[in-house]
């Protein structure tokens, strides 16, 4: 199965054309994406907004073997049923095209097509084929009754819009070659009991999953960063996205922050944003290659990302108070399905308001599956094989130690077993030496203990990073 990436923007796409933010100002400049659309194998095209006739001439596409469209729902972005009529005007006018869509959509095309071809799509004289798309009803498109391979279409409902565009829905699409994929554009999560239950075990080699929000959550019904995560957890879980599986994000837009830092960010959940017109060869139960970049009059589309590489085992985030550490870690392992999330402060039992309200806020942010312990013993919990660790914070972890006689015997045993960690490790400290100097001997006492503990730890660390304003920097590797 090979895969074009006409177009992996939102719905205005990314920079939106009226916009001056700095993420509109980075996309105009770097990397500009249109409408969502996926050509497969130069036959099928899944969703065929406006953009998409403009996207293929722009990357020198034909699609003149097209002959079979999925449109997910009536949204302007999902379908352009001008294209239909354009398509009448060429040398495949006569060709067999099947459009495959909700109820909603396929009166959308039905309604333009009378008005301005004069006769009803679908009947005697019509090339086209409008089938309806039906969550839970499979659909199998060519064959050798039809002289070409077939594809087979599983319809699964989204999270997304009403009868009125729809019912909106996804699709599982198994290629003749026997490539799986998931095109997930666009819905909100939790995905619907019965969406999951089909999609439960499928082992997709390359998933496309809308991530509209960025940052910036509640626009309309769509995911956003953290909520992509916990989605892509969940297939994980299911056996729906396994090691070997491509996530990419699409749908994206000026909600997401620019440049590397959405790159980043989306590597540490195992998915990536290739740029428009990207092409990708899909080997069925293997790895997904970049493939022959499409002939373009203009400047030739960089290659995708590589796939994500293994993460890190020991990572240390630091930064001042309120410098957005705590999220920038866990954000690192919200697309693991298990984290144990590690509390080396005291516990709030009511008598500090302040410090009861902190932990809430920590609490309620966490993914509800995490568990939690609070705990000092810290050495044990590195040495033993398991699922990864949070640990949250070293801070408090030398506060509670700073007046033990064998405090450098505590420290020497926590480098020593991060050092040899057996499972994935996170962990949050502040870079207190920063302000002024304390004017109190235990607190300058704590202040030297913290930077010596920081500096033995960071240097038996795989990543470093420095959080400013909610902003990571790295500072080790260097990039």
């Amino acid at each position: 199965m090979q895969l074009t990436l006409l177009g992996t923007g939102s719905a205005d796409g990314w920079p939106n054309p009226w916009c001056e933010c700095a993420s509109c100002e980075w996309a105009r400049a770097h990397e500009p994406r249109g409408q969502t659309a996926v050509l497969v194998d130069g036959r099928l095209l899944i969703d065929f907004g406006p953009d998409v006739p403009r996207a293929a001439a722009r990357f020198g596409v034909s699609l003149a073997g097209l002959r079979h469209v999925l449109v997910g729902h009536a949204h302007p972005d999902h379908l352009g049923p001008e294209a239909l009529m354009w398509r009448s005007w060429s040398t495949v006018a006569a060709e067999p095209l099947d459009v495959v869509a909700p109820p909603a959509a396929l009166d959308v095309c039905r309604a333009f097509l009378r008005r301005w071809e004069g006769r009803e799509p679908g009947g005697g004289e019509s090339p086209l084929r409008l089938l309806p798309a039906t969550a839970g009803e499979p659909i199998a498109l060519g064959g050798p009754g039809d002289g070409e391979p077939g594809y087979l279409v599983r319809p699964v409902a989204a999270r997304h819009g009403d009868a009125g565009i729809g019912p909106a829905v996804l699709y599982d699409l198994t290629a003749p070659d026997g490539a799986r994929l998931l095109y997930g554009c666009d819905t909100a999560a939790p995905l619907p009991a019965p969406t999951l239950a089909a999609l439960a075990g499928r082992a997709f080699d390359v998933v496309l999953l809308e991530e509209n929000n960025g940052d910036r959550p509640g626009f309309g019904e769509h995911l956003d960063l953290p909520s992509f995560a916990r989605l892509l957890t969940e297939l994980r879980a299911l056996g729906a996205v396994t090691a070997s599986t491509t996530v990419l994000a699409v749908h994206l837009s000026h909600r997401n922050p620019p440049g590397d830092e959405l790159a980043r960010r989306l590597r540490d959940l195992g998915a990536q944003a290739p740029p428009d017109g990207t092409v990708l060869d899909v080997t069925p139960g293997g790895r997904t290659e970049p493939g022959a970049a499409p002939r373009a009059p203009g400047p030739t589309p960089p290659a995708p990302a590589p796939p994500p590489a293994p993460p890190p085992r020991r990572t240390l985030v630091t930064g001042g108070t309120r410098s957005g550490k705590s999220a920038q870690a866990e954000h690192r392992l919200l697309a693991e399905p298990d984290v144990v999330y590690v509390a080396t402060g005291y516990p709030a039992d009511g008598s500090d308001p302040d410090w009861s309200a902190r932990v809430e806020a920590h609490r309620d942010r966490r993914p509800a599956g995490w568990s939690t312990v609070e705990t000092l013993d810290l050495e044990p919990l590195l040495r033993t094989p398991g699922p990864p660790v949070l640990i949250d914070s070293i801070s408090l972890w030398v506060a509670a130690r700073l007046d033990e006689p064998d405090f450098e015997q505590s420290v020497h045993r926590l480098v020593e077993a991060w050092r040899g960690a057996r499972r994935r490790v996170v962990a949050v400290t502040d870079e207190a030496g920063s302000g002024p100097v304390a004017p109190t001997p235990v607190g300058r006492r704590f202040v030297d203990r913290l930077g010596e503990v920081n500096a033995r730890l960071a240097a038996e660390s795989d990543e470093v990073w420095l959080s400013v304003a909610g902003l990571p920097l790295r500072l080790r590797p260097q990039s």
